[in-house]
């Protein structure tokens, strides 16, 4: 028989269609990479705007606290007070002198080339702004008695008042002897000498130990409205329970004249805080103490895409790229020295690109004629103005500017028409980092009340 052939069809891909689908796949692969890379960078762009955003909201509301206090328990301006003083009281001037002790202090740009060392940024703002306020007692306390010779001042302890600041009843904390943390030590005075007697006066809470600190400001108002201020004093030994406050025996107070009658019984007295707002290198020990942040062990993240092996290193110190990080910082001030307190200086944010005071005046004020205020979108930021007339300032404008740690190199600095929103880290590298910024207005009600 003969066999026949069977025909088999033969199947498979040509290679224009083997080329056409690996064009498709690529194409399709590559979509979803660049989708996916767009979408990482938004991520990581919103990211950064939301911590840009949180830090920024976190400053103000420090700032808004410590400001809206400004004169609280004290005066908007201490020598435009009824006071049988012979001088005036002052404090410290940044780089020498003196200004009015006044709820207010400023200095418009004085830390301008630490936050823009290489003047490439324009429009920026580094103001320092100081506040005089009570931080710590919501209370003004009661005046017991003064001694005779006007350098000791004995406070009622039959109040409330008196008894949260001092807290009887409860364990003292932990003063200058003993193991650590020794939290009053130090310039606070509060040493192991009133740790030794608390079995009669049972201790100090932490808040009446931070606002009797010497070199705090003490207002003492009397019943007939005089008002004294004194810079420097400290704590004298404590006598059956009593909280004694000794003055500085060169400015005793005028006790048993017509000015302060009797013993001072009933006057008010308040310890006042002085506060700072400045914008600093945190690796900078002039500026911030040795050791604030040691970042010693710590890996850095540099920007240089030609030198990787310079991107990820400890080098034991500071990488280029952390240098131009500067903070604002908040810190307690001694009123007779300017100098800044022990252990009291606070980091409010980070990557600070813009800080700038302004403030809306009301310069008519104590003068009799009408008031003419400063526009208040604006503001005034003339330094001496402000200075020698704390009374005058009727609200605080804050413009806070907080830039992204990384530049990007697809944002052209030179390019944007608004400064305010780019902030050029360093000229050497391509690109800049974005900045997000926040703007507020805070009514200085306690100076506003006295209106002087």
């Amino acid at each position: 028989m003969a066999e026949e052939g069977l025909g088999v069809a033969k199947s498979g891909f040509t290679l224009i269609e083997l080329m056409v689908a690996m064009v498709v796949g690529l194409t399709a692969i590559t979509s979803m990479y660049s989708l996916g890379a767009a979408m990482s960078r938004q991520f990581y762009e919103e990211q950064r705007v939301g911590t840009s955003q949180g830090t920024s909201r976190v400053a103000i509301m420090e700032l808004r606290r410590d400001i809206s206090r400004a004169g609280l328990f004290g005066s908007p301006n201490g020598g435009l007070e009824s006071t049988c003083d012979a001088t005036a009281p002052t404090l410290p001037k940044l780089g020498g002198g003196t200004l009015p002790m006044g709820a207010i202090q400023y200095y418009a740009d004085e830390d301008l080339a630490v936050l823009d060392p290489e003047t490439a940024n324009a429009g920026v703002h580094a103001d320092r702004l100081r506040v005089l306020t009570s931080l710590y007692l919501t209370d003004q306390l009661l005046v017991h008695s003064a001694s005779t010779a006007g350098d000791v001042i004995v406070l009622q302890d039959g109040n409330q008042a008196y008894r949260r600041t001092f807290s009887w009843g409860q364990t003292a904390g932990p003063f200058t002897s003993g193991a650590a943390p020794k939290y009053l030590t130090g310039d606070l005075d509060w040493n192991s000498a009133w740790a030794g007697e608390t079995a009669s006066w049972k201790g100090i809470a932490q808040n009446g130990a931070r606002a009797f600190q010497t070199g705090s400001v003490l207002h003492i108002e009397t019943p007939e409205g005089r008002h004294f201020f004194r810079s420097v004093f400290g704590k004298k030994g404590n006598t059956q329970n009593e909280v004694r406050i000794e003055l500085d025996s060169s400015d005793p107070l005028p006790v048993g004249t017509a000015c302060l009658p009797g013993a001072a019984e009933g006057a008010t007295i308040a310890p006042l805080q002085w506060v700072e707002y400045a914008v600093v290198d945190p690796y900078d020990d002039t500026e911030v103490g040795g050791d604030f942040m040691d970042m010693a062990s710590v890996f850095f993240i540099g920007t240089d895409p030609n030198n990787p092996a310079a991107n990820l290193a400890s080098d034991g110190g500071v990488s280029t790229f952390e240098l131009p990080n500067r903070v604002l910082v908040r810190r307690i001030l001694d009123s007779s020295s300017g100098n800044v307190r022990l252990n009291s200086t606070q980091v409010i944010a980070e990557f600070v690109s813009n800080f700038q005071v302004s403030f809306v005046l009301d310069t008519g004020s104590g003068t009799g004629s009408a008031a003419v205020s400063e526009n208040s979108h604006t503001g005034t930021r003339d330094e001496a103005t402000i200075n020698a007339n704390p009374q005058q300032v009727r609200s605080v404008i804050i413009e806070l500017g907080i830039r992204n740690p990384l530049e990007d190199a697809t944002v052209d600095y030179a390019s944007m028409t608004d400064a305010g929103t780019r902030f050029e880290v360093d000229t050497a590298q391509a690109g800049s980092a974005r900045v997000r910024k926040m703007r507020i207005e805070v009514p200085l009600m306690n100076v506003a009340r006295r209106n002087l």
